[in-house]
């Protein structure tokens, strides 16, 4: 199922690159969505391209009622971004995959990271998720759509906290 958010980050982009391969950005991360855990993993230099893998341990008690059966009390998710070096003005384009561990579900997709001015930025997401679940996955996707998009559109409130935090 098709999947597209913008995410307004108040930073400009080459902060919020910055802040994506920096690992206190992680522990934000695990504050504002009440992860269990969140540990991060940079390859590359955020100066050029690189990649962030984050795992989130999150409780499950507000995933769908439809996905109750395959989740337990926790689910970690596995998140993959690949960013490329900036353009002039700090743009990126990159990819994500988001897997849940240990389940037949996750989110593969497109980003571009857009400088918008001095102080603010977008974070555009097009994104397919699948649950590959006989007879059931179409209605875990559509269920999950909502979640995910809850999930992804923290990012705006952590952002807004790396940036309180850093001075960025």
């Amino acid at each position: 199922m098709k999947l597209r958010e913008t995410l307004h980050l108040p930073l400009p982009a080459r902060s919020a690159a910055a802040m994506y391969a920096d690992p206190e950005y992680a522990a934000i991360r695990r504050e504002t969505l009440g992860a269990n855990e969140a540990t991060s993993h940079v390859e590359g230099d955020p100066a050029g391209s690189f990649t962030v893998t984050t795992e989130l341990v999150l409780p499950t008690d507000r995933v769908p009622d439809i996905v109750r059966p395959f989740v337990g009390a926790a689910v970690t998710v596995k998140e993959v971004q690949s960013w490329s070096g900036p353009e002039p003005d700090g743009s990126r384009t990159g990819t994500m995959r988001l897997d849940v561990v240990g389940t037949p579900a996750g989110l593969t997709g497109t980003l571009r990271l857009a400088a918008l001015d001095q102080a603010r930025s977008d974070v555009e997401i097009d994104g397919d998720l699948v649950a590959k679940v006989p007879l059931l996955g179409s209605k875990i996707e559509k269920a999950a759509v909502p979640y995910v998009s809850t999930v992804l559109r923290a990012e705006e409130r952590s952002a807004a906290a790396y940036r309180d935090r850093s001075g960025a």
